[in-house]
């Protein structure tokens, strides 16, 4: 019996869909843990609300880094209106974070500067 390699087959296998423009980027991201958490939001997020709940743990595990690395990455995708981030609470204090993908804004898709003279973004570039 041979292992034979053969191409991989979608429909036999889950995948992740991340963002096309998050991976080509290279004007925003300057780092590409920026946009391997971006892919682990992507794994964990629901396929209709794109909201998910992982520990900044659970990210940091996946991605082989630090937490600090992973809430650095976080705020910068925040900045960058790719991602929003809600605090949750319970009886207890804070649990994990909710996180929503958002569509890419045209002109991060484009990669120029934002419409909004006071952006941060403009000297980001």
């Amino acid at each position: 019996m041979t292992n034979a390699k053969r191409p991989i087959d979608f429909h036999d296998h889950r995948f992740v869909r991340v963002t096309k423009s998050v991976i080509a980027d290279e004007t925003y991201l300057d780092k590409p843990v920026q946009k391997l958490v971006y892919a682990v939001l992507c794994f964990h997020a629901d396929n209709t609300s794109k909201k998910s709940h992982p520990s900044v743990q659970t990210i940091a595990d996946k991605c082989r880094c630090s937490t600090n690395t992973v809430r650095a990455a976080l705020r910068r995708l925040k900045e960058l209106e790719l991602i929003d981030v809600k605090e949750r609470k319970n009886g207890n204090g804070q649990t994990s974070n909710e996180y929503t993908l958002w569509e890419p804004p045209d002109w991060f898709v484009a990669g120029g500067t934002s419409k909004n003279d006071n952006s941060p973004l403009q000297d980001v570039k």
